[in-house]
């Protein structure tokens, strides 16, 4: 019995870390997803498709960073080009809250919402970028989705841009 229950006091931790690391490695793939999704709706649809932070599935929360993307999100069609999501626009993909208490922050040209042109193109100005943190706040153990004007997503580590987890 002592010689299982220090088996489990050591491998206790590393195990949290291991499940940390999955969860952040899973929802930032479903950021990328979704911005690949808005990238090819906007050019198979030749309108304006905008991913913005929603906490209830339906409405945009244009707060300029107050709230983090952690909230949640939703891809729409947006022929309107207002960025904001009205009635009747048709919703693509929902994503709920972000587990574990999780931040997705992003940076000056997508702290609310990201619209892309019937290009493919940002309508945002310029690159940007977005960190996904969790408690441990490690900026080399967090990954950063970098968005290039041409509207392509990458994944890199937070330490490796401008960006912090703090």
């Amino acid at each position: 019995l002592a010689i299982a229950a220090i088996v489990i006091g050591v491998a206790a931790p590393s195990f949290s870390s291991m499940v940390q690391g999955n969860r952040l490695s899973g929802q930032s793939l479903d950021f990328v997803a979704a911005l690949n999704l808005a990238r090819s709706e906007a050019i198979k649809r030749r309108v304006l498709v905008t991913l913005c932070k929603s906490g209830n599935g339906q409405n945009c929360v244009a707060d300029g960073g107050v709230t983090n993307w952690g909230q949640g999100w939703i891809v729409f069609a947006d022929p309107n080009n207002r960025g904001t999501r009205d009635n009747g626009e048709p919703i693509l993909r929902v994503h709920g809250n972000l587990a574990g208490n999780n931040r997705l922050t992003g940076n000056a040209n997508f702290i609310d919402a990201i619209s892309y042109l019937p290009s493919g193109d940002t309508a945002n100005l310029g690159n940007g970028t977005l960190a996904l943190c969790d408690s441990r706040n490690d900026d080399a153990l967090s990954p950063a989705i970098v968005i290039n004007s041409t509207g392509r997503p990458r994944l890199t580590r937070v330490n490796q841009t401008a960006m912090t987890c703090v």
